[in-house]
């Protein structure tokens, strides 16, 4: 199964797992995919899972008051997420998550994540390490959504993710660099 090597293989690079226990890991992982434009998960429902992404992007929001989708991260190809509050304490989600290209993920259930804990001590911490990388890395992007001017900041964008820049609708790149789709493609003209 292609999908869950990239998963071993991504174990087996990134981590300090043996063989043995990244078979153990990729044993309790499924494999699921969404379509274009497919909700993972709605703010208010629970979803008690894992992620890991193989193919594709999603992308995490909220709703303004006005309703309008405000997109706070992308998670893109090879990274790990979860809703924590929901995964580990059962809480309804805190935000959405839903395709924005065509995804094949890796999910691994809270039960199954418990049995690997039973079996591999370090799977916990291992976890909360990615966590705290995954944490580290949303802000890390998101840094420089607070300066300079809208230009600048698409600049940034393109300059600094340019595999996102070509897979994702305008849409959704000018929700998260918060400025409306018409102010982006006049920037985009006058760019080129």
């Amino acid at each position: 199964m292609e999908s869950m090597n990239i998963l071993f293989n991504h174990l087996k690079q990134n981590s300090s797992f043996n063989l043995e226990e990244i078979n153990t890991i990729c044993s309790l992982f499924r494999i699921e995919k969404l379509s274009k434009e497919e909700a993972l998960f709605q703010k208010g429902n629970r979803y008690t899972k894992i992620v890991f992404v193989i193919e594709g992007v999603l992308r995490t929001f909220i709703h303004n008051k006005n309703g309008e989708e405000i997109i706070k991260n992308f998670i893109t190809e090879k990274e790990f997420f979860s809703e924590i509050e929901s995964f580990e304490n059962n809480m309804p989600c805190a935000f959405n998550v839903s395709s924005i290209t065509n995804c094949i993920i890796a999910t691994l259930s809270r039960s199954n994540s418990k049995k690997l804990s039973e079996k591999i001590p370090v799977w916990e911490h291992a976890m909360k390490s990615e966590a705290i990388k995954a944490m580290n890395n949303m802000i890390r992007k998101q840094e420089f959504l607070n300066k300079g001017e809208a230009a600048e900041k698409y600049q940034y964008f393109v300059r600094n993710f340019p595999k996102l820049a070509q897979q994702i609708p305008l849409k959704h790149i000018a929700s998260y660099l918060h400025i409306t789709q018409s102010s982006l493609s006049r920037i985009r003209k006058q760019a080129w």
